[in-house]
């Protein structure tokens, strides 16, 4: 049971569906996503509470690692903000609250509060129907990618798994050779790297993976959730671009193909923090729309 503020507890898996009671109302926002959650509180810093009947969570900074706080729900919000404001300050020095949905903010008192748009924690919107036709992108380069992959490489072989038969070693294999390829020695030590192992803790049925195979070598895969008919989000993606460059968009583009034909609507492919390289990948796939997140902070 998630316990009442100002009290917290540490996140664990058996949280899941009491913090899915207040998640299920919202759009799918990757950040309270609990499987993101779960894999990504790789230190177990990340502790929920719950404040007028709103879920609160105490958020590490992806890349600092600082902490914050933000909070889901739909009760008493002029309240509930003040209230964390305050705490966040006392206890954490940190004057505003992070990563707070556009259907809050929708409804927050813009005379009480500064409210500023954080286009590094968008998230990321695709149709999969237009993904699924990326092959035929006429000017886009993973169009060109996908083209040229499929002349040099016409015998390529894509396998599923779920997260009870995925190869997990085989898998992690390929996450030494993507940090090679980055000139990383110690892939152990990324942060990404713990947060795929805590991931396969979850033995959730709706996770998924998509395996691309060269010549019986995997060469890449992608980690995505069904959420609903209409949303899955993903998880991880890796590839050894060594094999082929274009093995990210081929991995993309049959992805989107399977949950096409499947009637899902949208993929959520999280945000790009600011990071130019992250950013660029994710803006050439013609992103339709985005879950906004915004910064809160009193006036006063």
């Amino acid at each position: 049971m998630i316990p009442i503020f100002p009290n917290f507890k540490h996140l664990e898996l058996s949280d899941r569906d009491d913090i899915e009671k207040f998640t299920k109302k919202f759009p799918p926002y990757s950040d309270f996503n609990f499987v993101s959650m779960w894999s990504w509180d790789i230190h177990n810093n990340m502790m929920i509470s719950q404040l007028n009947k709103n879920l609160v969570v105490l958020f590490n900074d992806y890349l600092s690692e600082k902490h914050f706080i933000s909070f889901m729900g739909e009760n008493n919000i002029s309240e509930t903000i003040s209230e964390l404001i305050v705490f966040s300050k006392k206890k954490y020095h940190e004057d505003s609250l992070k990563l707070i949905p556009e259907e809050i903010v929708n409804v927050i008192s813009k005379s009480m509060f500064k409210i500023e748009l954080d286009r590094n924690s968008y998230d990321y919107i695709y149709s999969l129907a237009n993904l699924a036709n990326m092959n035929n992108w006429s000017r886009n380069t993973s169009g060109k990618g996908i083209r040229r992959f499929i002349k040099s490489n016409p015998n390529y072989n894509i396998k599923q798994f779920s997260i009870n038969d995925v190869p997990g070693e085989e898998f992690k294999k390929l996450f030494k050779e993507w940090a090679k390829n980055r000139n990383i020695e110690d892939h152990f030590e990324l942060n990404e790297y713990k947060a795929f192992e805590r991931l396969l803790q979850t033995k959730d049925p709706n996770i998924k993976f998509i395996a691309i195979y060269l010549n019986d070598v995997l060469a890449g895969f992608t980690v995505y959730e069904v959420l609903s008919n209409d949303f899955v989000i993903s998880h991880f993606a890796k590839a050894n671009i060594s094999h082929n460059r274009a093995i990210n968009d081929i991995l993309n583009w049959e992805e989107a193909k399977l949950l096409n034909k499947k009637g899902v609507k949208y993929f959520n492919w999280e945000q790009d923090l600011g990071m130019q390289g992250l950013r660029y990948s994710k803006e050439k796939y013609k992103c339709n729309f985005f879950l906004k997140k915004f910064i809160v902070s009193s006036l006063v």
